[in-house]
């Protein structure tokens, strides 16, 4: 969803009755009327008169495209406002500034030069596209009229716009950069010069429809409240080369320390502090990665972070669930991530209890799960999964996951599925071994050569010794298996997990700086 802010001083239209009589409900009404057409978008207006003019930090912090059309009270217009609005354009917000706004203090404090022009009222205007590849023409003829509009003229005092969509030619003989787009610093912006008040410019089929590009290309900037800071290096990428061993977090972790924060952070600050604690990827649900997937990569680009490892619930049984962890194993790929986890289903608790009563014999485990009918289209399913994604340099996998239905949760079971199941690799979690109440060293041991991502959970003694607490906090031996993993030449991630923590940002950091002084 696209959130786009109408501004318009709304003055002419309650202080002339010629304007009244073509924008009854004001220019920003007319714009919001067609906007509102496009269920993509979700559209609110803010006028001069209102508090700060209605461009408060929140409005603006909520918005990806505004909207500006201004003429006789530019030098009303709040210099605080007018910095505000630059920093959030600067920060990525999109901007689009119509007719008169050329003369805002907003364009001012954007472009730094006079963008004076030449001016007369009532001309026929013929507009030319003259960028007939750029997403803000498309769907527009190669020129139409404009039967009246206030005439601008050349030389329009700008900087050298990135690219001139629109040239106005009038029967006067003028001509003009009619439509100039611009980038400042991350934020896209358009100069639109069509829409004098006076007339029902603002009413045609092809200058709505030019608007209606010209947010959706400005809004493809995705926001995440941000300046170009100077950053300090705490990590050579030389240094990182050397050891392959990385952070990972869960991005629940980020989401949560957001919400906890209580609205005094933003996701950008978290991930900005999880940078600075050493972290460089996330594992994501790939439902939740689908949901906002733009954003994401952003925010991972901006922060030099990536994608450590997509996992997924499923029931394997079901061919649309197959479907599925095929489009996620493409989304893998598609991203360079390396690795997917694969949560294959759960057993009805009778047939569970059968299993998990026989995990301490291998052979035990083997005969039933070969007998079971749901083990054998879990298995079968992961096999076709594997294969699809080895050609795409994807290793799916399966973790010890802690849920008594799961027929993966004991250490024969995960080992019966490496060894059932070609080119299967594993997540090991280091703390969910204790949920079967198993030895982790001894898990370690026997699923080595399988191990390719690891879950660095720890566990501490409330809740019957299951408690997930910071890492390095708890009793799981993470220090010695992290060593171990290391004189193996384990190249991948050590993920940060911890779900329930009542201060994720605080849990995170105490996390980081353990496994990092381990590694």
């Amino acid at each position: 969803m696209v959130r786009v802010t109408i501004w318009n001083e709304n003055l002419h239209e309650r202080q002339q009755e010629e304007v009244r009589a073509v924008y009854p409900h004001g220019i920003h009404g007319c714009i919001a009327d067609f906007l509102k057409t496009d269920s993509s978008l979700f559209v609110r207006t803010a006028t001069l008169e209102e508090p700060e003019h209605g461009l408060t930090e929140a409005v603006l912090s909520d918005t990806d495209v505004l909207i500006y059309w201004g003429h006789m009270a530019h030098h009303a217009f709040a210099d605080e406002v007018a910095q505000r609005v630059q920093r959030h354009v600067l920060q990525g917000m999109g901007l689009i500034a119509l007719h008169s706004a050329h003369f805002a203090k907003i364009m001012s404090l954007l472009m730094g030069t006079s963008m004076t022009l030449r001016w007369k009222q009532g001309d026929r205007e013929r507009l030319f596209v003259t960028a007939p590849y750029h997403p803000i023409a498309q769907g527009i003829p190669p020129h139409f009229d404009i039967p009246v509009e206030e005439m601008y003229g050349e030389y329009f005092d700008i900087p050298k716009p990135d690219d001139v969509v629109f040239t106005g030619w009038f029967a006067g003989g003028e001509v003009f950069r009619s439509g100039c787009t611009f980038q400042r610093g991350l934020g896209r912006i358009f100069y639109f010069q069509p829409g004098h008040e006076a007339y029902p410019t603002y009413h045609m089929p092809e200058i709505q429809r030019i608007i209606s590009n010209a947010v959706h290309w400005c809004s493809e900037v995705r926001r995440q409240q941000r300046l170009f800071d100077c950053t300090a290096v705490k990590v050579t990428l030389e240094q990182e080369y050397v050891n392959p061993i990385r952070l990972s977090v869960f991005y629940d972790h980020i989401v949560q320390a957001v919400h906890q924060g209580k609205g005094e952070r933003t996701l950008n600050q978290v991930m900005q502090q999880c940078s600075e604690f050493g972290i460089r990827g996330i594992d994501i649900e790939y439902r939740q990665l689908c949901a906002d997937y733009d954003a994401i990569c952003d925010a991972l680009q901006y922060h030099y972070m990536e994608v450590a490892c997509i996992y997924q619930f499923y029931d394997l049984r079901s061919s649309a669930d197959i479907r599925t962890a095929k489009e996620q194993i493409d989304m893998a790929h598609r991203l360079g991530v390396s690795r997917v986890l694969i949560i294959p289903g759960f057993l009805e608790p009778e047939e569970a209890k059968a299993l998990h009563s026989a995990s301490g014999d291998y052979f035990a485990v083997h005969r039933l799960m070969e007998q079971s009918l749901c083990i054998q289209s879990m298995k079968n399913a992961l096999t076709e999964l594997t294969q699809y994604a080895k050609p795409l340099g994807v290793e799916v996998t399966l973790e010890d996951f802690d849920d008594m239905r799961a027929p993966c949760s004991r250490i024969n079971e995960l080992l019966w599925f490496m060894r059932s199941v070609p080119g299967l690799k594993c997540t090991f979690d280091m703390g969910n071994f204790a949920f079967g109440y198993e030895n982790v060293m001894e898990a370690y041991a026997l699923l080595r050569k399988y191990i390719v991502h690891v879950h660095c959970k720890d566990r501490g003694s409330e809740g019957n010794g299951l408690k997930s607490v910071p890492t390095g906090s708890g009793y799981i031996p993470v220090a010695q298996l992290v060593r171990k993993l290391k004189e193996t030449d384990y190249r991948g991630y050590l993920s940060i997990e911890h779900f329930g923590e009542l201060d994720q940002l605080a849990a995170v950091g105490q996390s980081a700086h353990f496994l990092k002084a381990v590694v």
